[in-house]
């Protein structure tokens, strides 16, 4: 009925009031508070959860694992998460980052990993003093393609130049994304090592793939991605952010 209906929006919203009256640690409310940085994982199902999926997700494992995460100020609080750049959906990748406003927790990698659903692992964490703005700072990707022919392409010849087709809101697109490739390593006839734009200017993996195939006149079938390692500057993600644990411990 309408009136149990009304209830159970009543109720929904109780709980979700309550929930943002946990106790965070302090100075957790602002954006330059203390955070865990989480490294984790996203394979097999997981990898088809888009950006805002796994914002949702993010949110329940926190909860389901009781980490007391700041929240912001207002009248919608929201709980303070900030990810680095999004993954292409169907990707896996071994190198997802979330900057998490809460201290220092005991077992937060077990405590994650026991609440996470498949797909979702936490594989390191640091702390940090501020929020490093990892979606600002990422500017590339490395990742391990396994596509039938992919390795017999002439890479020398995209830096002449790589226009790639894709499907846009608004029909077919081309674009020159020959900056965008930083280096490509050929393992074999059929696995190469891609460094790629990732960021704020970004090359999809999957678009790179296809682009490849269209320039060479390669037919591939399906094409295993991984991404590997992500890079701020040349420099791995996780040796940057060991420099940036090391200036702020005690």
């Amino acid at each position: 009925s309408f009136c149990c209906a009304k209830g159970a929006r009543r109720t929904w919203r109780n709980a979700r009031r309550d929930a943002t009256k946990r106790v965070p640690p302090a100075g957790c409310k602002r954006r330059d508070c203390a955070v865990l940085i989480v490294k984790y994982s996203k394979t097999g199902p997981a990898k088809y959860a888009s950006h805002v999926d796994t914002l949702r997700a993010m949110g329940r494992i926190l909860a389901r694992a009781d980490v007391s995460v700041g929240y912001s100020e207002g009248f919608n609080p929201h709980a303070l998460l900030f990810f680095s750049p999004p993954n292409a959906v169907g990707v896996d990748s071994l190198c997802e980052y979330v900057a998490v406003a809460a201290g220092e927790e005991r077992d937060f990698i077990g405590r994650f990993n026991a609440a996470a659903p498949c797909g979702f692992t936490a594989l390191r964490v640091w702390t940090t003093q501020g929020n490093p703005n990892l979606a600002g700072v990422i500017d590339g990707a490395r990742y391990e393609i396994k596509s039938p022919g992919i390795g017999t392409a002439d890479y020398g010849k995209i830096k002449d130049g790589f226009v790639v087709e894709y499907d846009g809101k608004d029909g077919k697109k081309s674009k020159d994304y020959a900056s965008y490739v930083i280096s490509v390593t050929t393992e074999n006839d059929d696995k190469i090592t891609a460094v790629l734009k990732y960021g704020n200017e970004n090359l999809r993996p999957d678009r790179f793939v296809g682009g490849v195939r269209a320039m060479f006149g390669i037919d591939g079938g399906d094409a295993e991605i991984i991404k590997t390692a992500a890079f701020v500057k040349e420099e791995d993600v996780d040796d940057f952010l060991d420099k940036l644990h090391n200036k702020t411990s005690p």
